[in-house]
């Protein structure tokens, strides 16, 4: 089942409230309710100046014709199909239920992803996918965010279902502490440094290399080096970095995967952090920071992979008071996150994905050739 077909199977058309749907350039679609559309609209993250502006203009002038034409929106009534509002009810204990869908990014691991709330209030957000692999990752996330808490790392989400509905969907549902007033910081501040402090210390592990999940996926990387042409810049980090752990006992914590800025906002003075799909609980601690380096240099300011070079050594000196070596640090979280994608990908890499990949093998070769 595609996108549509799945949310046939979640909603029921022609009753309920109004919603507007709209997509973006990128194939992205967005299901957004007229009634308290400010509320809903929080589940619009754009990193764009447009998309911005739309986030706040929208909910005043969704009901401007000329304005639904601009942007080819679609008006129709929706509601929550019986079994999924019963199930929702019951989890948040209230009736009543508003919600707002995002369609997911189109990519192997597609998804929808809806808010719910009550007028001014965010409950929650729920997971939807059809895909027993994607609920794989679903279990995972329930995993990470359990044990998270268990440690005392207060500032994510708390799994409230992962589960399977009668007509095959497969669901999860986390609660939140958002709110309209939540904050969405684009730059690197000492919030985000003292989180990742935090989350070093609060999950820190002393094992065998050989045992952590970093070693696990240097060793799926090597396998899948064929897919990229065997670059010999990736055979030599690979070895670089077995080097400087293989048989040693190691002090490694947990690596969220995708800390960029629209997976975190800050409310009353702290940083929350959410879609934990992709983390692993034994890594070289900290190296969080390098996914918020690049993703933003890439996604926001749009840099060439030579500027974004340039950042990274312009900061080199001031990251020398975290890690002892900051070179093998970027070299670590640059040989991860190739590997998560080529996981993730299953040998089908997309087009965007290859785009990235030569972007991060560029930036390794760049770091390689300056050692």
């Amino acid at each position: 089942m595609n996108t549509e077909q799945q949310l046939e199977q979640l909603l029921e058309r022609g009753v309920g409230e109004t919603f507007y749907s709209f997509a973006n350039a990128d194939g992205k679609r967005w299901w957004m309710p007229a009634r308290h559309m400010a509320v809903g609209m929080n589940l619009y993250q754009p990193s764009g100046t447009k998309g911005k502006l739309l986030k706040r203009g929208l909910p005043w002038l969704h009901w401007n014709p000329v304005v639904r034409k601009v942007l080819h929106a679609e008006r129709m009534q929706l509601a929550l199909g019986d079994e999924l509002r019963e199930l929702l009810e019951r989890i948040f204990g209230q009736q009543g239920l508003e919600f707002a869908i995002f369609g997911g990014t189109p990519c192997v691991h597609q998804k929808i992803t809806m808010q719910l709330s009550r007028g001014s209030h965010i409950l929650g957000y729920v997971k939807v996918t059809e895909s027993k692999e994607i609920y794989g990752i679903f279990e995972h996330e329930k995993k990470i965010l359990d044990t998270l808490h268990g440690k005392g790392i207060g500032q994510v989400p708390e799994c409230l279902y992962c589960g399977t509905l009668k007509n095959g969907l497969h669901l999860f549902v986390q609660s939140t502490l958002k709110t309209q007033q939540s904050e969405v910081v684009h730059a690197w501040s000492d919030k985000h440094e003292q989180f990742l402090n935090s989350l070093a210390v609060h999950t820190r592990q002393k094992l065998a290399f050989e045992e952590t999940d970093f070693c696990r996926d240097l060793n799926a990387l090597e396998e899948r080096l064929p897919m990229l042409g065997n670059p010999p810049v990736l055979s030599e980090a690979i070895k670089e970095v077995r080097g400087r752990y293989a048989g040693k006992e190691v002090s490694f914590s947990a690596f969220q995967a995708d800390f960029t800025p629209w997976n975190m906002f800050v409310e009353k003075g702290q940083l929350f952090v959410f879609d934990w799909e992709y983390a692993r609980m034994t890594y070289p601690p900290r190296l969080d920071y390098f996914h918020f380096l690049i993703q933003t240099a890439v996604f926001e300011d749009h840099l060439t992979t030579e500027e974004i070079a340039h950042r990274y050594a312009s900061r080199r000196s001031e990251l020398t008071e975290v890690w002892e070596n900051p070179d093998l640090a970027l070299q670590c979280y640059l040989l991860a996150i190739m590997s998560i994608y080529l996981q993730r990908e299953q040998g089908k890499l997309e087009e965007d994905t290859i785009r990235r990949m030569d972007m991060w093998l560029a930036l390794l070769d760049k770091l390689k050739n300056k050692q």
